[in-house]
């Protein structure tokens, strides 16, 4: 497996700009019986039910979009089938960096594997609702999540789904990116164990093809300042290199919040021997806001990529 690293810094006058809308809790809205409206404005259409834009903060997001111009690093050849993603809004440059990388060869398919911060309902959760963003609505992949519940790998929930930023705030990155993208939502309990993310892993590589991306939308150590945040996700990283899942899974939250989503791309994307994991970005919240005071979370952004 291949590394590169890369330090991604924020211009501080965006920062100052988009400090509202740092935080994850977002504002409530209502998605049952909603009205989509078209991205550039046009009149509204009615559509299924949709879960809310609940977590989009546009001074973030632009300017997450201006910090990353230029900065395009080389890229390995063939096609991007995995990767690993913040789910924190102050990312935005990673984020950004990360998903203009399908608007050359987009996919037709997402599926993202991110935490059940809330630890409610059933071990894996799914759902069949789309996803409003400020640019449109990311539908569901109704084919692939009814062949995940039958095979007995996924429960849909989507009332459960709906406050989880570890998918919501993805969204709109991916609707803007790779408009025509639709999306298969996964949530996983803490306690679900090698076995059965082993499972919901093989399923994953066997029921999708090269124009699918599997995303593990994960945040690392959290609570620290950035120096233990460096030491700790120091750590961390040679088990993701070294495919050291038995150790990732004892990992808390001061490493990783999500170790069973990150595992379960790593075994998906070896069963598909897919090239990687590449290191494209490494930053955390105390080097983005220049503070050695607050308490932090790190983020790192990988690449899989199938020739």
């Amino acid at each position: 497996m291949r590394t590169r690293g890369v330090l991604i810094l924020l211009p501080l006058a965006v920062l100052l700009l988009g400090l509202v809308g740092a935080a994850e809790a977002p504002a409530p809205s209502a998605a049952d019986g909603a009205l989509a409206s078209s991205a550039m404005g046009g009149a509204p259409t009615r559509s299924l039910p949709v879960q809310p834009d609940r977590f989009y903060d546009p001074m973030l997001f632009y300017g997450g979009l201006h910090a990353a111009d230029d900065q395009d690093a080389a890229r390995p050849e063939g096609r991007l089938v995995g990767g690993v993603v913040p789910h924190h809004n102050l990312a935005a440059e990673l984020l950004t960096r990360f998903f203009r990388q399908l608007e050359a060869d987009p996919p037709t398919a997402v599926i993202v594997v991110g935490p059940n911060h809330e630890a409610r309902g059933q071990p894996v959760i799914t759902g069949r609702r789309g996803w409003q963003t400020e640019f449109g609505v990311v539908e569901a992949d109704q084919s692939l999540v009814d062949r995940l519940v039958a095979g007995g790998l996924a429960t849909v929930d989507d009332e459960t789904l709906e406050p989880e930023h570890a998918i919501g705030a993805l969204m709109p990155y991916l609707k803007y990116h790779a408009p025509n993208a639709k999306v298969v939502p996964l949530i996983l309990h803490r306690e679900v164990g090698l076995p059965e993310l082993r499972r919901l892993a093989q399923a994953l590589a066997e029921q999708t093809d090269d124009e699918t991306l599997l995303l593990a939308s994960v945040d690392f150590s959290h609570y620290l300042t950035r120096v233990e945040a460096e030491a700790k996700d120091a750590q961390t990283l040679p088990l993701i290199e070294e495919m050291d899942l038995t150790a990732l899974m004892r990992l808390g939250p001061d490493h990783i919040d999500s170790p069973g989503s990150l595992s379960v791309l790593m075994l998906a994307m070896e069963e598909r021997a897919a090239d990687g994991p590449h290191l494209t970005g490494h930053t955390n919240s105390g080097v983005i806001l220049r503070s050695d005071l607050i308490e932090t979370t790190s983020y790192f952004t990988f690449t899989y990529w199938q020739q």
